[in-house]
């Protein structure tokens, strides 16, 4: 939670009450999870809430980069790497739905940077989803 103050601050956004227990939820849950997942999480913390509001404070979080939202398991994740605007890649276990955010190899990064220069185009931050199987289920699987 330290990071994200000054994030918001850098991205000239408020962490308001709302976005904060959010962010505190998502951090706690240490997951991916479900945006009625978090809504089902605050409950527990007593706090009521309809989806509209949950689904508005994950939208800025998302926005500001604090949370990544993880289109093929539709759910959301802090991102770990706060301050820089990176290229990452989640690997997700279709078994069990761990989701580890991994650094790509800035090799990579720059051969896709020229890639999408050669056709006039520049990239934006953002992460790759990956599927596969973790070393836990792999090993359960044996």
């Amino acid at each position: 939670m330290q990071h994200a103050s000054p994030h918001c601050e850098h991205n000239q956004a408020g962490l308001t009450t709302n976005r904060r227990l959010v962010l505190e939820v998502l951090l706690q849950a240490n997951r991916a999870v479900s945006a009625y997942d978090v809504l089902q999480l605050l409950r527990e913390k007593e706090v009521h809430w309809q989806p509209p509001t949950v689904y508005r404070a994950l939208s800025f979080l998302v926005e500001a980069g604090m949370v990544h939202y993880i289109q093929s398991i539709q759910k959301y994740m802090v991102c770990h790497h706060q301050h820089c605007g990176h290229v990452t890649q989640l690997l997700i276990c279709h078994r069990c739905g761990l989701v580890q955010e991994v650094p790509i190899a800035a090799s990579l990064v720059a051969e896709l940077e020229q890639q999408a220069a050669a056709h006039q185009f520049e990239l934006i931050p953002q992460f790759l989803e990956l599927q596969g199987i973790c070393q836990a289920c792999k090993e359960a699987r044996q």
